[in-house]
């Protein structure tokens, strides 16, 4: 194969003024962030004034001090690990929220299904096209669940139903988990071995799980710290997944380099 077949196939998209484009999309991003929080904090503010319901600075203190601490470890652990993969989407995707199972599988699918490499120009056009997608979809798909709700009510009301719904959010997280381990990390580069840098980490949330849950009989207790555990397991993979490189575990293969054209 050519060297320009090989470019073109390895550069989905060219942008000969891409500081613009992502100048541009994270000053819209900005924005929108902007917006939804004046939406979401006003709206409540203008009831509670217009009802002369408001609560006062204590009462709004007391019960969100129990959220914050559960919330803001999460928040800022999920915006390390979220935005090497959604680039600038990643804007849109915490305004219309479901990322870790619905904007995040949209996006790594459709990062490999391009053969797109995570963290590039090209990997950044292509996320935003994804969430972007995966946003009005799931507007439309609401929208028309409103409608049909009252309809299909007895049908969603059968054990069979419930008992899948229980299973969505596993099925999701299953097929993050089993793309994520591949050897393919897009853009013609592979990585034999990848997945051995997810079982310390998985070793020491299980041990952390059963430790929590059952030792300490505290099921809601893992979930108030998983946020902290994810910040403290950032280093850890980091750290655990240079040895592994180190040690020949863990190989990168660029494009050519494995055989293939």
């Amino acid at each position: 194969m050519s060297d320009t077949n090989t470019k073109q196939k390895k550069a989905l998209i060219l942008d000969p003024d891409s500081k613009a484009h992502l100048d541009a999309m994270h000053r819209l991003g900005r924005m929108g962030i902007a917006g939804a929080i004046l939406v979401m904090l006003g709206i409540p503010t203008v009831m509670g004034l217009y009802f002369n319901a408001m609560p006062s600075f204590l009462q709004v203190l007391t019960t969100a001090v129990g959220l914050l601490a559960l919330f803001i470890p999460g928040a800022f652990s999920e915006t390390i690990a979220y935005s090497p993969i959604l680039g600038s989407s990643y804007y849109l995707a915490q305004i219309t929220g479901n990322i870790s199972n619905l904007k995040l599988p949209v996006a790594k699918t459709a990062l490999e299904i391009l053969d797109v490499e995570e963290g590039t120009e090209d990997a950044d056009i292509v996320t935003s096209i994804a969430v972007s997608v995966s946003s009005f979809v799931t507007i439309a798909v609401i929208v028309i669940g409103i409608l049909l709700l009252q309809p299909l009510r007895p049908i969603l009301s059968l054990p069979v139903f419930k008992q899948a719904s229980g299973s969505i959010v596993q099925a999701l997280f299953g097929s993050l988990i089993v793309g994520s381990l591949g050897s393919r990390i897009g853009g013609g580069i592979v990585c034999p071995g990848r997945w051995k840098g997810a079982v310390i980490l998985f070793v020491i949330v299980a041990a952390v799980y059963i430790t929590v849950v059952y030792a300490m009989k505290n099921p809601m207790g893992f979930a108030l710290y998983q946020g902290f555990l994810m910040l403290a397991l950032i280093p850890i993979a980091w750290f655990s997944n240079k040895w592994l490189y180190k040690a020949g575990q863990i190989t990168v293969l660029l494009p050519g380099e494995d055989g293939r054209s």
